[in-house]
């Protein structure tokens, strides 16, 4: 199932962890009924039409939903199309550059 509400992937604890793959965090997750929810996930990688990303996907309980999750649609270049329910290409979007026109002033990030 594709959840653009959700942020991450959710897998089946069991299948990642027949991967190879062991947790390297823990996310809390605020639920639809009130509850506070805490799962662990990791960095994996996806192979998608020949393309390979990587994306965090949450180890997922018996109980929990299946999901490909909007952070992996947006990795993929993916976006929904509900009413035919199917994924079709996202053209990408330019980084906005932050020169001002008419102006040769360049400001550039700064971190901390």
């Amino acid at each position: 199932m594709v959840d653009t509400g959700s942020l991450y992937t959710w897998v089946p604890a069991r299948l990642l962890r027949q991967l190879g793959l062991s947790p390297t965090d823990s996310i809390s997750f605020f639920m639809a009924d009130g509850q506070t929810i805490e799962r662990d996930a990791v960095e994996a990688v996806l192979r998608l039409d020949g393309r390979v990303r990587h994306t965090i996907c949450v180890f997922a309980d018996k109980k929990d939903q299946i999901l490909l999750g909007a952070v992996t649609l947006e990795q993929f270049g993916l976006a929904v199309d509900p009413v035919n329910k199917r994924l079709v290409p996202m053209p990408a979007v330019p980084a906005v550059s932050t020169q001002i026109a008419g102006t040769q002033k360049e400001e550039r990030p700064r971190w901390t």
